[in-house]
């Protein structure tokens, strides 16, 4: 389970890191190895590999984290088997990805749960953060932070302003149930498309819009197809960075203390990074024409109230339906 240490790609400027202490005589070094699905220059591997740089220096290099980009260690329902079984020591992965073992995690894909960043942050390091970490542990999951990667908005060949808008469109979704029926309320046709086709399917007339995030849809060229981008944040699942109870138990409690610091640190240089990449990406799709339609022209009230007509029918715990209530209650 544990390697050699490898060297890290990338560098997050920060601020200078003052070394915590020097390697003790003979100290072997003990590596963690992380697995990702994303390039290595994705911001979110680039928050895990700057974590791994900052304990290895507060540790004078007796901790170090080696990170696996590109799905070199599987897929994130693989890795994240790995991790409970302890077979592997750290992952990040999208919180929707732990919503089969925990039900707080399945909640957090509702349509317009988090209002905005800020809200999403309340609510995760609040009591609905403790019942998260608590249910992840019984699956011998650890918390170590978790990372923004913004929110997914609708974009297409026509403006979505309101949900008369949406009326006769076909709209590309992932295989989520509670996307389709969103979609279906409002008057749409929900069509699902591999990722990669996503493209194709703009330019053959299979799909009119899509949704995603700020920095996927320059990424991914859509915007050359969809000229047309509606902020409504409809979607808002941060990723996570997961250690196994395993590995985690390996480490002094000051090594415990020492790792959550820097993991709250790196989580929040990622989330300033994440939002230069949006800043960037609105840029750059303004620049080639797109017409951006901000949340303050969208009729959202139309909108939300379908959307937040599902949550009775996605959640059937009278618990967890006032937790959800609650935390739209919040913002």
């Amino acid at each position: 389970m544990f390697q050699n240490p490898g060297s890290f790609l990338w560098r997050l400027g920060v601020g200078a890191l003052a070394l915590a202490g020097s390697l003790a005589a003979g100290a072997a070094t003990t590596t963690f190895v992380s697995a990702d699905v994303e390039k290595a220059d994705h911001p979110a591997v680039a928050a895990v590999t700057r974590l791994g740089e900052m304990v290895s220096s507060r540790t004078g290099g007796q901790l170090a984290i080696q990170v696996h980009p590109n799905a070199e260690l599987g897929n994130e329902s693989e890795v994240l088997d790995k991790l409970r079984r302890g077979t592997l020591d750290m992952a990040r992965v999208n919180l929707g990805v732990l919503a089969d073992v925990s039900p707080a995690a399945k909640l957090t894909s509702l349509p317009y749960l988090f209002r905005s960043r800020e809200h999403m942050t309340r609510v995760l390091h609040g009591d609905f953060g403790k019942r998260l970490d608590k249910e992840l542990a019984a699956n011998n999951l650890v918390v170590l932070m978790y990372i923004d990667t913004g929110a997914r908005n609708f974009y297409g060949k026509k403006p979505i302003r309101s949900r008369d808008d949406f009326k006769g469109m076909h709209v590309r979704v992932q295989s989520s149930p509670v996307y389709k029926d969103l979609i279906t309320s409002l008057g749409g046709a929900p069509v699902v498309v591999q990722y990669d086709k996503v493209m194709d399917a703009f330019k053959s007339g299979e799909i009119d819009a899509a949704e995603n995030n700020l920095v996927s849809f320059v990424s991914s060229g859509h915007y050359l197809q969809a000229r047309y981008l509606s902020i409504d944040e409809h979607s808002m699942v941060p990723d996570v960075l997961l250690m196994s109870k395993k590995a985690w138990s390996t480490l002094k409690p000051e090594q415990q203390e020492l790792l959550r610091t820097a993991a709250t640190e790196a989580g929040e240089a990622a989330s300033r990074l994440w939002q230069d990449k949006e800043r960037e990406a609105l840029e750059i799709v303004r620049k080639n024409g797109v017409t951006v339609l901000p949340k303050a022209q969208l009729s959202m009230t139309g909108i939300e109230s379908f959307a937040t007509r599902l949550y009775s029918k996605y959640v059937q715990d009278p618990e967890d339906l006032g937790t959800v209530l609650n935390i739209v209650a919040q913002h």
